[in-house]
């Protein structure tokens, strides 16, 4: 049990670190193009996947994979969400954008039947239904407060859902460290190409934010799979939603943003869904 509380504490500070570089991304949007900050970010990031899964073994061997178009996809899809997720925090608030995207655990499990030919059953999509409900009472579609941006952030959230059951789907046959390493690559070949035509100069308060983005998405990885190494993935799950504090303090804090009413009821609608869920799969479980 002490290894397992050792797991939860990383992953709630994986959390808080993903909350800051949100925040980080939202800053250096307002002032640089996001393919410049983020094209940076994976080429550095790319690195330190190729430095990590190459310690112990051959670089043949991490690139030796089973599912190499699927590898491929996972690390485009997570490319272009985070260009979509980067693009959308210019437009609306770090708190908003992560209250829609906390729905995409929802869609994991609504398109696990498709990807992994997994059973939902009744009671399962009866908690996914609320969890949309409560999607949509953020989005708040038809209210002043509503923005096409906010779909954007829906879309995000399915882009990382597709990512994720894809992961677990080549996960059965491919290593850890070569789904990292596919991911680092694939991330930089969708973003780092159009370094050359968006390029700005960059100033050293720019410069500082972009290494901080840099060393925090770094940070956020590391500290994840040493979670994984401690604690299940299952049991890890519920705190995720950790982060949703975090960026709801931070968007108060940096961007003066108050949670409304409906933004609140629609993550407690979310959240607690998502939670009804891991606890019902694990009674399934046992």
């Amino acid at each position: 049990m002490q290894d397992y509380n050792k797991g939860i504490a990383l992953m709630i500070f994986t959390t808080f670190i993903f909350a800051i570089q949100d925040t980080t991304t939202k800053v250096l949007g307002t002032s640089m193009p996001v393919l410049q900050f983020l094209g940076i970010r994976y080429l550095v990031f790319f690195a330190f996947a190729v430095w990590w899964t190459t310690r112990r073994r051959s670089l043949r061997e991490v690139v030796t994979v089973n599912n190499v178009p699927l590898q491929l996809l996972r690390g485009v899809l997570l490319g272009f969400e985070s260009l979509l997720f980067a693009w959308a925090l210019t437009h609306i608030g770090v708190g908003q954008m992560h209250s829609i995207f906390a729905c995409f655990p929802l869609m994991v499990t609504a398109l696990s039947p498709l990807f992994l030919g997994e059973k939902v059953g009744l009671i399962r999509w009866f908690g996914i239904f609320i969890g949309f409900i409560g999607t949509l009472v953020i989005i708040a579609p038809g209210t002043v407060s509503f923005t096409l941006y906010s779909w954007v952030a829906v879309a995000c959230a399915v882009m990382f859902a597709i990512y994720s059951l894809l992961t677990r789907y080549v996960a059965s046959t491919d290593s850890a460290e070569s789904s990292l390493f596919y991911t680092g690559l694939m991330a930089a070949t969708v973003t780092a190409p159009f370094l050359p035509f968006v390029w700005e100069p960059i100033t050293f308060n720019q410069g500082l934010k972009v290494a901080a983005l840099c060393l925090l998405g770094i940070l956020s990885h590391y500290s994840m799979i040493q979670a994984l190494k401690y604690t299940p993935a299952v049991v890890l799950q519920p705190f995720n939603y950790f982060v949703l504090p975090w960026v709801l303090l931070f968007g108060f804090l940096v961007f003066g943003e108050v949670a409304s009413f409906s933004q609140l009821l629609g993550v407690c609608l979310v959240v607690g869904s998502g939670l009804f869920i891991v606890y019902y799969q694990r009674r399934l479980k046992v």
